[in-house]
């Protein structure tokens, strides 16, 4: 996120408001690269402390033993960033994520709930075939329901799909080349 905090991580034996801030901020969000760069600034820091850095929190005042240094990750942080950063041994806990559309891509962005759900149904073709949507994309799919797998909708042109829920209609997917053209 900051390579200049990321840099203090690394370097510094006082780590500043700011640093501690903004970690303790990124709990606040819940997209993957955010978690990520916390997992990463706490890994440096947890290494450091173990080849024996002398590293102090200037919001706590605390200089920061291995044991210290848990107590506040454990504290501050969720038990997914712990186990990543302290490397728990045995089942650890599974975090799931969803997709949420940005700009020309999209974020993985953590659920709240292994529950959360990923598509929409649409309608029954068959008893084994139905159509659903994946909610983040849009995009129309064929799930079979004796093999519990999903495949693209595909239209006779060979392009992917979205349903119009206005219409009830799946119509093809435009690309930028085609509208273009």
């Amino acid at each position: 996120m900051n390579e200049q905090l990321y840099n203090e991580a690394i370097h510094s034996s006082v780590l500043s408001k700011h640093l501690i801030s903004e970690l303790l901020e990124s709990m606040n969000y819940s997209s993957i690269s955010f978690i990520n760069w916390s997992v990463e600034v706490l890994s440096v820091i947890k290494t450091r402390l173990e080849r024996g850095d002398r590293i102090t929190d200037e919001v706590s005042g605390i200089t920061y033993t291995m044991d210290s240094f848990h107590d506040f990750v454990k504290k501050h942080f969720s038990s997914y960033i712990e186990s990543q950063v302290f490397g728990r041994t045995g089942k650890g806990e599974k975090i799931y994520f969803s997709l949420e559309a940005c700009g020309d891509g999209y974020n993985l962005v953590m659920a709240d709930s292994a529950e959360n759900k990923t598509f929409r149904w649409i309608s029954s073709l068959s008893r084994r075939f139905s159509l659903v949507e994946m909610i983040a994309t849009g995009v129309v799919y064929v799930k079979d329901v004796r093999r519990d797998s999903y495949q693209p909708f595909i239209s006779a042109g060979g392009r992917y799909c979205r349903y119009d829920r206005e219409s009830g209609r799946i119509v093809e997917i435009k690309s930028e080349r085609t509208e273009e053209s």
